[in-house]
């Protein structure tokens, strides 16, 4: 859950802090607000693409800090990661773009450590899905649907699903081993 944003001299911002409660945070405004702005912040503190717009007119540098909860899947994964925890279950995530006269430069770290762009994918996949205008239609799908709940249940229902899949495959292995030995059977008796 995303905890935090910093933003400095990035796009049309000079300064923002953000803090975000717990349970669902809304971004409203009038158009030209800059709701796309912060969404821009967080995707690029998460690894996206850097364009020369991304930092402030006037500026050279520009600076994005997100600062995300995390639960025990993805400690376990940032651990393979070599990734230590800040606070125990605090991960903050920046990245600092700089223009230059050869273009633009930008530097991603996972509290405090630099890392490359796969290990930003790798975490941004993990941490947040963001979702373009038009792409609300899959909300719609079954299957995406079924993979929302599950999320949202936790690992406890993630498991039982598993177990579950994993019984209904043995189900209908048995079924098959079953139904050929019953024609075998009926073959010998013809």
């Amino acid at each position: 859950m995303l905890l935090y944003l910093r933003i400095h001299n990035f796009a049309l911002i000079d300064h923002l802090d953000v803090e975000f409660g717990a349970g669902l945070n809304v971004l409203t405004g009038e158009t030209g607000a800059g709701k796309s702005i912060i969404l821009d912040a967080i995707d690029i503190a998460l690894g996206g693409k850097v364009t020369n717009r991304l930092i402030r007119t006037g500026t050279k540098r520009a600076l994005v800090e997100a600062t995300f909860s995390v639960d025990n899947p993805l400690i376990a994964w940032l651990s393979e990661q070599e990734i230590e925890l800040l606070d125990q279950a605090d991960l903050v995530c920046s990245r600092e773009i700089t223009a230059t006269e050869k273009g633009m430069r930008s530097r991603s770290r996972v509290n405090g450590t630099i890392v490359n762009r796969q290990l930003m994918e790798g975490l941004r996949e993990r941490l947040v899905e963001i979702t373009a205008q038009g792409q609300t239609i899959q909300l719609i799908m079954p299957a995406r649907q079924r993979g929302l709940l599950d999320l949202y249940g936790g690992s406890q229902v993630i498991q039982q699903r598993d177990r579950v899949a994993s019984a209904y495959i043995a189900c209908q292995e048995a079924k098959k081993a079953l139904e050929t030995q019953q024609r075998s059977q009926q073959e010998r008796l013809q």
